[in-house]
């Protein structure tokens, strides 16, 4: 039954689209012609509305009002008859007209020149029409199934019929009474579907029933017989006119063909409509869809009032040949339907605008505005001195310039404003939702934080979490009709993380044919109302699944934009995950394990096996704990340009316990940040931040900060509380890099500033960075290590960092000779492979 309407509509579509066609080509066609125009609403009779200047019934004397008796002495019944006798002639003959007027009858001798009546404001009426025509159809199209776009898109029909076949001017042509009839008709139903339309949007009256409403079928009779009387009632007064009109003796007036009586009716109609719109758009509990309905009721109320007082007042203005200030203002309907559609998803359609394509399009709008502008101004000053001053033109083209670009950027304020504010507030939400969830150790909070702001910010009806555990997903949070239980699957989460994280359910159907087990996951979340699940993943694990139902109030899913924002959310979420539940296990650990070895273990867990520094990079590191665990440890970060990678080392202040909880809270904090936050400036002083948010004044990290320079000719470091690395040249030669400005620990002040230093290198250089573990390293008799001791380590060092590592531990367990280390010693070595680019 639906694709059958669907069908039925699309026919209908394009039927009046070819009658469209047909009419507008009518007009532009090319025939003898006499210049008349005549008048539409006089059925039987040919009366001259006006003549068209300089044409030839306007050079015979022909005025409007009167009346053509015959053409070619030949009497006249219809204005078919007059076209066929036209159609007769050439182009340029003179044929004899017999014409009624104030003064009897005359014949004149009138020109045949050629036709074409089409004017600029009849091809405003048939664009008008095309617009109703093309917003109907893209809504049939977006929403085929529901009947409030399969009304609309018959309204717009009906309106492009009525524009494009009504509102032409009559002609003698052979197909003119066609379609003015077919205008006409389109006429008729325009009043009943405009209000059945508003009936039903954008949401249907109380009394008409939904399946499963009691008394279902008899309050669907009553349904049904109201909008039967609804279409009728036009064709009864229709009938009703002529038949009394006809009794009596009388004229019908007319207004574009139809009795007055007819547009009465359509105002009456239209009036009521557009309060039930009102009426319903103030009690819609969904803001976005409350404006959107305004929009449509401030578009139709100012596009249709001016149109049905002109008509009714003031008939002429119908008119294509008068100026169309009835017609004019019904583009808002169309418009402002179209932008209550982009700027709301009226009727739960949702349009992606690119922000390059709008910017693009306000930069050809502001060109065109100059152009027209820089126009208006030479035509204004042609012939003056001051067109003629040689200063004229540079001064004009430096004002031109110099209001280009802030009125391009004042047209892009507004585009931002108004189709992209809400996706701006979701990113900015959602980002402070991720600061907020990296900020977090504790894991009910975590899971708080993520599932009861979620909802709210994206407007759905619940987020659920379920957590890896005792080998399946269990739920930690979420409405209990979801299961509590779920296997884990690895065809699913593998599937999950090609497509980054998040999936449709639906699109996972195709896979459902070949696991039993994930078709009934499916069907389980399914029938909760769960839509998308997203993968909890990171390098090191699988931390769960998170799931998310449709949207409050729509049955829109969620947008690709919005999908984009959650999975960088859930990569946040995931890493804050991960880290709370390494802090549970490891507690709950704590009753059969001893403290040291579950903290060292965490720390194990946390250091890369392999660093990758990039093509023409070689890495090594190491981390020895003084005791069993500590705080010094290193890892990888993503870099600051596509495809570059940092190594960071850092040394917190404070042993054992303590001290290896807040490398894992700083390690965690780095990883975390370093999704969002690229640039290694703005890292450092954002960690620095959050590090000093913990709340403990004395746990500050010392922390050195790696990368090579974009063009490869060297390295970049950042040092904040870490000693000075030391620089191997190929040649033998060792000296310690240079300080940056500021070097203050991360945590120990709230406001640090920390910036990048290059060390320009060489193929075969070497640069060695080091905690302080090692230069305080104590022998048996208390000497330190010490940074000349150091030096000459890593100048007898082959330039490989592996070698130089290993030579740099060898050196130092030879020094100690056993003694129980002073502190955590961290060594990171970087060596150039490859020739600077210059």
């Amino acid at each position: 039954m639906e694709l059958k309407a669907r069908t039925v509509l699309r026919l209908l579509g394009l039927l009046a689209f070819l009658l469209a066609g047909l009419s507008i080509a009518d007009m532009f066609r090319s025939r003898p012609y006499d210049g008349v125009v005549l008048e539409a609403d006089a059925p039987g009779r040919l009366i001259v509305r006006t003549v068209v200047p300089a044409g030839g019934a306007a050079r015979a004397g022909i005025r409007a009002g009167e009346q053509i008796i015959g053409i070619d002495r030949n009497v006249l019944r219809t204005s078919g008859e007059a076209a066929a006798l036209l159609n007769r002639h050439q182009i340029g003959a003179t044929i004899p007209y017999l014409v009624r007027g104030k003064d009897g009858l005359r014949e004149v001798p009138v020109r045949l020149g050629p036709r074409r009546i089409g004017s600029v404001h009849y091809l405003y009426a048939c664009l008008l029409g095309f617009a109703f025509f093309f917003v109907g159809l893209f809504v049939l199209e977006r929403q085929p199934r529901r009947r409030p776009a399969q009304v609309f898109f018959i309204l717009s029909t009906l309106f492009l019929i009525f524009l494009v076949c009504r509102l032409r001017p009559a002609s003698y042509s052979q197909v003119d009474a066609f379609i003015l009839s077919t205008g006409m008709a389109a006429f008729l139903f325009l009043p009943a579907s405009f209000l059945h339309f508003f009936l039903i949007f954008p949401r249907p009256v109380r009394f008409r029933p939904e399946p499963g409403d009691g008394g279902y079928l008899g309050k669907r009779a009553v349904w049904l017989t109201t909008l039967g009387t609804i279409y009728l009632l036009p064709l009864v007064v229709l009938a009703s006119t002529w038949v009394i009109a006809r009794r009596q003796g009388a004229e019908v007036d007319l207004i574009s063909g139809a009795p007055i009586q007819n547009w009465w009716l359509l105002a009456a109609y239209m009036a009521l409509a557009l309060a039930t719109l009102a009426y319903k758009s103030r009690r819609l509990s969904n803001p976005r869809e409350r404006r959107g309905a305004a929009i449509v009721l401030f578009g139709s109320l100012f596009g249709l009032v001016p149109f049905l007082v002109s008509a009714v007042a003031f008939p002429s203005y119908l008119h294509t040949e008068k100026p169309l200030y009835g017609v004019g203002p019904l583009i808002l309907v169309p418009l402002t339907f179209a932008y209550a559609i982009v700027r709301f998803q009226l009727l739960e359609i949702r349009v992606i605008l690119r922000k390059s394509l709008l910017y693009t399009l306000t930069t050809i709008v502001v060109t065109a505005l100059y152009a027209i502008g820089i126009a208006v101004f030479n035509a204004m000053t042609r012939g003056t001195s001051l067109a003629a001053s040689p200063f004229f033109p540079i001064v004009f083209a430096l004002v031109i310039v110099l209001l280009f670009e802030p009125l391009r950027k004042w047209l892009q304020t507004v585009v931002n404003r108004r189709f992209f504010a809400e996706r701006q507030r979701l990113e900015q939400a959602l980002e402070e939702m991720g600061d907020a969830l990296t900020a977090q150790v504790d894991l009910p909070a975590v899971v708080h934080d993520l599932v009861a702001n979620l909802p709210q910010l994206l407007g759905l009806h619940f987020a659920a979490l379920y957590l890896v555990r005792n080998d399946c997903l269990e739920r930690v949070a979420g409405p209990p009709a979801l299961p509590e239980r779920l296997p884990l699957l690895p065809e699913m989460h593998d599937t999950m993380a090609r497509r980054r994280g998040l999936t449709v359910l639906d699109e996972l159907e195709p896979m459902a044919a070949d696991s039993e087990e994930l078709g009934q996951l499916i069907d389980k979340l399914s029938a909760a109302g769960a839509q998308v699940i997203g993968d909890l993943t990171t390098p090191r694990r699988r931390i769960g699944l998170v799931a998310l139902s449709g949207k409050v109030d729509q049955t829109m899913p969620l947008d690709p934009s919005e999908l984009a924002l959650l999975r960088r959310l859930l990569d946040q979420a995931a890493v804050a995950l991960e880290t709370s539940m390494l802090f549970e296990e490891r507690t709950e650990q704590a009753e059969l394990e001893r403290e040291l070895e579950i903290a060292a273990s965490v720390q194990a867990r946390l250091l890369p096996a392999n660093l990758d520094f990039g093509p023409g990079w070689n890495v090594a590191a190491v981390c020895r704990p003084a005791r069993h665990i500590g705080g010094d440890f290193f890892t990888e970060l993503p870099g600051p340009s596509n495809g570059s990678r940092a190594v960071v080392y850092g040394d917190v202040a404070g042993k054992s316990v303590s001290g290896a909880l807040v490398m894992m809270a700083a390690h965690e904090v780095l990883h975390s940040l370093a999704l969002t936050h690229r640039d290694p400036e703005q890292l450092l002083n954002l960690a620095n931040r959050r590090l000093y948010g913990l709340g403990s004044r004395k746990s500050f990290v010392a922390l050195a900060y790696l990368t090579s320079s974009p063009n490869g000719d060297g390295l970049l470091y950042s040092l904040a509380g870490q000693p000075q690395p030391l620089m191997r040249k190929h040649t033998g030669e060792v000296w310690e890099l240079e300080l940056p400005p500021n070097r203050i620990p991360l945590g120990a002040l709230d406001n640090g500033s920390y910036f990048l230093t290059h060390a320009p290198m060489e193929c075969g250089d070497l640069v060695v960075g080091y905690s302080d573990g090692v230069i305080d390293a104590r022998s048996p008799t208390g000497e330190s290590f010490g940074i000349e001791r150091l030096c000459g380590v890593v100048a007898e060092s082959d330039s490989s960092p592996s070698v130089a590592v290993e030579r740099i531990l060898a050196s130092l367990d030879e020094f100690t000779q056993g003694t129980e280390p002073y502190d955590d010693v961290t060594l990171v070595a970087v060596e150039c492979d490859r020739e600077a680019v210059p």
